[in-house]
């Protein structure tokens, strides 16, 4: 029996993603470009790949239920995973998902093909009880039915309740919807939108102003818009928290944690819109990342965007702007990434809770730099892309009870919403939407306003 094509791409990309600690999407998208599959083989291998890697504790754990003695090697393990996962995840048939699995670990170590089909029998089996108890009464078997870390299930649990909880990691098991942002320096929205539709995109418009949902992303990725930079790829979410800096001509903008500068380059579009120029100074600790935007920026002709390379948790750091000088600065806070788990599948399982605290405090350090940088009656935006209070509300809160938090209020973002998202809005005046499925990741954001 020949080894199904599709398998051995998965196979190959989990391996390698194990291996270097790689990026799934990356490591997938080269083992595509190299095997050339046709277009139903290279879908299945898509699956597989980003369903095992995603869901990789759960399979492991599964697996382990029918393995005594010695560990697997891990070769053999990244095979057995990917067969697990077709056993509880997928419709395949058991019989197939098996036999298939068997040669799946024969291509890996011929020898350990009897050890497959024993434990691949055995899993198939007891498939039909998975997740093994009563996900509406038992968090582990709620993860295991989903495929997350208990402890992550736990903190969902408790902090949105057991159905948002549920939704949220069901969601994270779907395919995340392609969006692109406008850049209008050189092109006009409508005029985009139609050279996408004629490619076939099939492009919706979406609530945010210059924001468009690719209903075949597969043909947008493709596409000479995104290939000239008349858009990029961006999530509504993100998209959103630009859209609430309300940048204007002349003003001065500050963002703290720019990385590629997405959201720069988004805050320069609004104010060309507008009919003018803002000053926007991008800053960020990672030189290659703000060369991305700078060469954007370039080909795009935006204007009035600077980058500074320095730690902007040091407000005396060399190329920061001074003391009181910005409009508005817009904190884009290194998080935990919870809330785009399905675009980042092998994000799931590195997570780890220690690093939520740790991440808070960064966070809250580069909010005191914010307050420091605004002038009286400007704002301060605080964004991450992550699902969970102490990342988010808690180093609001806690700020505004500092004493770098004196003479700041929150600006209410009831009337920004737009009314299909109105249920993201939350009691504090904050935005914190979630994954949904064909909708926006996990964005949190406040307001705030500084006294005059």
């Amino acid at each position: 029996m020949s080894l199904n094509p599709a398998r051995g791409l998965a196979l190959d990309v989990v391996t390698r993603v194990r291996e270097r600690e790689a990026y799934a999407h990356e490591t997938l998208d080269a083992a595509l470009s190299r095997r050339k599959l046709n277009p139903r083989d290279s879908s299945y291998a898509t699956r597989l790949a980003y369903g095992t890697i995603a869901c990789r504790g759960t399979l492991d754990e599964a697996v382990s239920r029918f393995v005594t003695g010695a560990a697997l090697e891990p070769g053999v393990a990244d095979a057995l995973a990917i067969s697990a996962y077709e056993i509880l995840f997928t419709r395949t048939p058991p019989r197939a998902a098996v036999s298939e699995g068997v040669e799946l670990v024969r291509s890996v170590k011929p020898r350990a093909a009897g050890l497959a089909n024993a434990v691949l029998r055995r899993l198939a089996e007891v498939a039909g009880d998975f997740p093994w108890g009563d996900p509406d009464t038992d968090v582990a078997a709620l993860a295991r039915l989903h495929g997350h870390p208990e402890w992550l299930a736990e903190l969902w649990v408790t902090e949105l309740g057991h159905e948002a909880a549920t939704a949220l990691m069901a969601a994270n098991n779907e395919p995340a919807p392609l969006y692109l942002a406008h850049l209008p320096f050189e092109s006009a929205y409508e005029a985009v939108l139609d050279a996408l539709a004629t490619d076939g995109a099939e492009p919706k418009s979406c609530p945010v102003p210059g924001c468009i949902q690719a209903g075949v992303p597969s043909v947008a990725v493709k596409s000479a818009a995104l290939r000239n930079h008349q858009v990029i790829v961006a999530d509504a979410g993100a998209q959103f928290t630009a859209f609430l800096v309300h940048p204007r001509p002349s003003q001065t903008i500050v963002e703290l944690g720019a990385g590629r500068g997405t959201k720069s380059l988004l805050m320069a579009g609004a104010a060309f819109l507008d009919g003018g120029v803002a000053s926007i100074s991008a800053i960020d600790v990672h030189s290659f990342k703000l060369e991305s935007l700078r060469g954007i920026a370039e080909q795009v002709k935006a204007k009035g965007i600077r980058t500074v390379v320095a730690d902007a948790t040091d407000i005396a750091a060399p190329g920061m702007p001074g003391a009181g000088s910005a409009d508005v600065v817009l904190v884009d806070a290194p998080c935990s990434g919870l809330g785009t788990l399905r675009r980042h599948p092998d994000r799931r399982w590195r997570a780890q809770p220690d690093q939520i605290e740790t991440l808070a405090l960064l966070g809250a350090r580069l909010l005191s730099t914010a307050a420091a940088l605004v002038k009286p009656g400007g704002f301060v935006v605080y964004s991450t892309c992550t699902i969970a209070q102490a990342e988010n509300a808690a180093v609001v809160d806690a700020f505004l009870a500092s004493e770098h938090g004196e003479g700041f209020t929150v600006d209410l973002l009831d009337t920004d919403i737009p009314e299909q998202w109105r249920r993201f809005s939350t009691t504090q005046g904050y935005f914190q939407s979630l994954p949904e499925e064909g909708g926006t990741d996990g964005h949190f954001v406040a307001r705030l306003k500084r006294g005059r």
